[in-house]
């Protein structure tokens, strides 16, 4: 009998394993391919860590997972955070930036708002602002080392007893006062459950009954060449909202850029847009792909036009992401069963927040008193119609 199981290996899942094992808790966690595994949503080398955000419980999470980060690199004595700094732009009327800026001052964030000018002189070559764009300054930004910290999350799991099955891919779930999960190596009881797949939580929730308003894409990660290798590693990272709705695409888009940090000599530019796939067809070939990089390529040569690009980017990743309609999270109940909790649709956005939406998630399954109101987070935003269309 186990205090509580999750399912899912990600990002999220193995942080409220590590909570929920911390605590003394008997832990199982479940993941259907080996780990680490490139098939899911948290693979990768970095990750963007903000704290400005519109949504006032985004930034408040992303600044408490921030200390958690840094608690995690004490632990195992591993470097998991680089600060760089992160540039924030955007478009009249200035709406995100706005709360943005609001939220940061009453959490005590350190940001300023810079014309397109002094964000030139400061970062020559960064990226390209238009001339009636704004742009917030983040000072305490930075880069998180996603695979590490995957990695140091399993290894504590272990520390603190907790338990790790991967390759064992979960076939039925039973809902009681206790959970009997079914497995293609054998069945566990539990007190608790946690549902945390990513990208294929709808085919899990399904036949417990619900119908997710959750949208798989496979997003194109893109790596370009540098004129100068290593010329950006002292940049900030960015995100351009300034962006108008593209030609050819159904809703706006937003561009993110790293230095180079992850490969030498390459810089991460990649658009926040991805193509629907099923997540058991990942690497099927999609022809709406190509338009990713078009637009990038496009976006290269109007941003970066003094800063050298090769047609063609170096390196190409995939990754997929789940998007709800709102693009916000998706953390709620097991309708009349309170001890099985899912969280899902992290849009994106989900890793920087991972320690304290697992640990949210952990309270949850437990009946304790949760740390967040997350109560906007809930299914119930969904009517039912929208979730059977989307």
């Amino acid at each position: 009998m186990y205090d509580s199981i999750v399912i899912g290996g990600g990002i999220v899942g193995s942080s409220a394993a590590y909570h929920l094992s911390r605590k003394g808790k008997r832990t199982l966690l479940l993941d259907q391919f080996h780990l680490p595994t490139t098939r899911g949503s948290s693979h990768g080398v970095g990750r963007i860590h903000r704290s400005s955000y519109a949504n006032q419980l985004y930034a408040k999470m992303s600044l408490e997972a921030l200390e958690h980060w840094k608690q995690l690199e004490r632990e195992t004595n591993t470097n998991l955070y680089r600060q760089t700094g992160m540039i924030v732009i955007d478009k009249p009327p200035f709406k995100e930036l706005e709360a943005m800026k609001a939220n940061n001052k009453a959490l005590g964030v350190e940001c300023e708002i810079l014309s397109p000018e002094v964000v030139q002189d400061r970062y020559p070559g960064l990226v390209k602002i238009s001339r009636n764009h704004k742009a917030l300054l983040e000072t305490n930004a930075g880069f998180l080392r996603a695979d590490k910290a995957l990695e140091c999350l399993r290894m504590q799991i272990k520390k603190f007893g907790g338990q790790i099955n991967d390759s064992e891919k979960v076939e039925n779930i039973l809902p009681g006062s206790v959970v009997t999960v079914t497995t293609e190596k054998g069945t566990y009881k539990t007190k608790s459950l946690i549902i945390t797949p990513g990208p294929w939580i709808c085919k899990l929730m399904k036949p417990l009954g619900l119908n997710l308003p959750i949208r798989v894409v496979k997003i194109t990660l893109c790596y370009w060449t540098e004129k100068i290798p290593g010329q950006s590693k002292k940049y900030p990272t960015f995100c351009d909202f300034g962006i108008d709705k593209p030609d050819g695409f159904t809703e706006p888009v937003y561009v993110f850029g790293f230095p180079s940090i992850e490969y030498n000599g390459l810089r991460k530019i990649s658009v926040h847009h991805g193509t629907g796939v099923d997540p058991d067809q990942r690497d099927s070939f999609i022809a709406d792909e190509t338009k990713d990089v078009q637009f990038l390529l496009n976006y290269m040569k109007r941003r970066f036009p003094e800063y050298g690009y090769n047609p063609d980017p170096a390196i190409i990743e995939k990754c997929m992401y789940s998007f709800t309609p709102d693009e916000d999270f998706i953390i709620d109940t097991l309708p009349g069963h309170p001890n099985i909790v899912y969280g899902c649709g992290f849009s994106g956005h989900g890793f920087k927040m991972a320690p304290v939406t697992g640990r949210v998630l952990g309270e949850m399954a437990l009946g304790e008193k949760v740390s967040y109101d997350v109560s906007s987070l809930s299914m119930k935003r969904f009517p039912t119609v929208i979730a059977s269309k989307y």
